[in-house]
Order: structure tokens, then C-alpha cells, then sequence
């Protein structure tokens, strides 16, 4: 059997990606490159909400999304990263 899920680790900002009556129901991770990958809510998801708008370091494995064909990442790590000039000469290269 082939396996479904891609095992990967990237920086990006934590963003909200769906709203219901003025509140975040789902958030996603925005990449340099410009990659959206919307966050399964496991326990490790949930506990990500307070930090919206914070960069952050994440793994998990990468899926697509039955419903709409969207990236989901299922977080298995998350930890906030201090911006730097070095990270965004890192990025450069």
C-alpha cells in the first residue's frame, strides 16, 4: 500500500483560514513560499489558536483535504521562532 502521508518540517506564520460569527474556527500555516497548509485541529492544532499572527517552526504530515483538495497539516511539533535577520537571509539563498 502506498504511503498517503508526507512527513515535513517548515516555518510559516500561523493565520486564521475560516471564520464563523466573528470567530477563528480553523487557521492555517502561511510559508515564505507562499504555501497555505490548513492545521487538522488534533490537540496539538487546538492548542496553536492563542497564537495567531506568530512565526512559528512546524512538523507533521502533509495530506490533502477530501472535501476541497486543500494541503492539511496533522502537527506533531509547533514551537514559536524569534523572526531574525538571519532567517531572512537564510531565505534569500
Amino acid at each position: 500500500m502506498k504511503n498517503m502521508f508526507n512527513k515535513q518540517k517548515f516555518k510559516g506564520i500561523i493565520t486564521p483560514a475560516k471564520w464563523q460569527d466573528g470567530n477563528v474556527t480553523e487557521i492555517s500555516i502561511q510559508t515564505i513560499d507562499e504555501k497555505e497548509y490548513i492545521v487538522e485541529q488534533n490537540d496539538i492544532g487546538k492548542e496553536m489558536f492563542p497564537f495567531i499572527n506568530y512565526p512559528v517552526e512546524v512538523s507533521g504530515f502533509i495530506n490533502k483535504r477530501f472535501s476541497d483538495g486543500r494541503l492539511m497539516i496533522t502537527a506533531d511539533k509547533c514551537v514559536t521562532v524569534i523572526a531574525s535577520n538571519a532567517d531572512v537571509y537564510d531565505s534569500i539563498k
